[in-house]
């Protein structure tokens, strides 16, 4: 005997979750949405400033100057890295990259209570969105990291440094980037649905990430330090650290004179690391999604 008080196929009971099939094609559906939300808070960033959108091309120089100045001019952290300013420029754009995308991320929910108590959509449109933004954000930023490499490797001393190698093998930094990609986005979906709960984790992840850029070789390259100090044998530990691998996976093939060993591994970390932050964020955030806008 049937059971009056289900609901029939097809339908959803009200303020229940969807299957995750059925949540999956709906973010799909309103893609637009997350695209065209993401472009106009993209375009209104720097409305109000002289220069406009030029500071997503000036930003990421800017950055790459300070950087520079600080630990290769006045701390010397440059010591055996023929070309450091395009080893710091891949390290410091693709880091920063998912940084912002998944501090952003983490007021999203918070941010968009009005929103969320007056309209009926997926939630985790709301973090895409904001994936989506900064990813539009970085692709100037990867112009001029590209530029920087291809300019600092011809200038480099060809005595210390074999110089510009243009090989197939750039086309990989695509597919590492791709997995970035979706890593940020399992991340930016697991930090909208923890900083909903925990209101702290906003305040907390800047000193994480502060934390994970000197631990993930940013600006130094790691297996120097480790080398340096006796401790070379804990460098495939470092294999664990997400962060460590998207970065260090652009430089093996932008920069010449790098050969690591650990290149197989760390494709091998990135695609874990990418499956499992994508599954779990989605799977966290979705087990949420009554929770939002109830302040």
């Amino acid at each position: 005997m049937s059971n009056p008080a289900a609901a029939p196929p097809g339908l959803i009971e009200l303020g229940g979750n969807p299957s995750l099939p059925a949540y999956v094609r709906t973010l799909w559906q309103r893609r637009q949405f997350a695209y065209a939300n993401a472009a106009g808070e993209m375009r209104s960033q720097h409305m109000d400033t002289v220069l406009g959108s030029l500071w997503h091309l000036l930003n990421p120089i800017l950055l790459i100057a300070v950087y520079y100045l600080v630990f290769g001019v006045l701390l010397g952290i440059n010591r055996g890295i023929p070309n450091f300013i395009g080893f710091l420029a891949i390290g410091v754009f693709t880091y920063h990259w998912s940084q912002k995308t998944i501090q952003s991320a983490a007021r999203t929910i918070i941010a968009s209570e009005g929103l969320i108590r007056s309209l009926q959509f997926p939630r985790a449109l709301l973090p895409i969105s904001s994936v989506m933004r900064e990813a539009l954000a970085f692709v100037p930023a990867v112009i001029v990291m590209v530029i920087v490499v291809v300019v600092t490797e011809l200038t480099v001393d060809p005595d210390v440094n074999p110089g510009l190698e243009v090989t197939w093998l750039w086309l990989l930094v695509i597919p590492s980037l791709l997995l970035q990609l979706t890593f940020n986005l399992g991340g930016a979906l697991l930090v909208a649905r923890v900083s909903n709960a925990f209101r702290d984790t906003v305040n907390i992840l800047p000193f994480v990430f502060r934390l994970a850029f000197y631990g993930s070789g940013v600006i130094f390259a790691l297996e120097d330090r480790l080398d340096a100090i006796g401790h070379l044998d804990l460098l495939p530990w470092f294999l664990l650290n997400p962060f460590y691998v998207f970065v260090s996976l652009p430089r093996e093939y932008l920069l010449s004179g790098t050969d690591h060993q650990l290149v197989p591994w760390m494709w091998v970390s990135a695609v874990v690391w990418t499956i499992a932050m994508l599954v779990g964020g989605l799977l966290i955030f979705r087990a949420g999604e009554r929770e939002y806008g109830r302040g």
